[in-house]
């Protein structure tokens, strides 16, 4: 071997390493839909065997620190409560303390944001899903910029069965 290839040796085992001074925020980043239901598999499989017939009303809870003011503008609808975060700041003064109480906080399919802070949360309530499809319709709602870190799946909706009928199409008369 040469002087010059036992220098270069060594830093070629450091190019792996360069990633770890990669700064990328991967909440910039679109992520794949396979790469968020990965991420929520094992409450993926845990619903899937969910063979109630009752319907769930999910709670989700972005991400949403890098979005433009833009982007979070058209996730406000009229109703939405955009103070949130900021009375949870007022009460606590510390973030992390108030990030828990906010997602504790009721919330409704306007939704609700905490704000002016790393992070900067979306949380809201979808329409009704069977459970076993709630991981897959939220992780469907991301969109660049934004990083479901949360869902809170309650079941509240009834599905009553349809009637029995006979071949004619009629009510079985032992259904009262």
């Amino acid at each position: 071997m040469t002087k010059t290839k036992i220098l270069t040796l060594p830093f070629l085992f450091l190019l792996p390493s360069c990633a770890l001074f990669d700064d990328t925020d991967p909440r910039e980043l679109a992520e794949p839909l396979e790469q968020c239901l990965a991420r929520f598999g094992d409450l993926k499989a845990e619903l899937a065997d969910d063979a109630s017939n009752v319907q769930a009303t999910p709670i989700l809870t972005f991400d949403i620190t890098k979005l433009s003011l833009g982007e979070i503008q058209e996730l406000v609808k009229p109703g939405s409560d955009d103070t949130a975060g900021q009375r949870l700041m007022q009460q606590t003064n510390e973030t992390g303390t108030a990030v828990q109480l906010f997602k504790t906080e009721p919330v409704d399919e306007n939704g609700s944001f905490f704000l002016g802070r790393d992070p900067a949360l979306y949380r809201v309530r979808t329409d009704p899903v069977w459970p076993r499809d709630a991981v897959e319709a939220a992780c469907e709602m991301q969109k660049a910029g934004m990083r479901l870190i949360d869902i809170n799946v309650a079941h509240n909706i009834t599905i009553e069965p349809a009637p029995e009928t006979d071949d004619t199409g009629t009510l079985d008369e032992t259904q009262n």
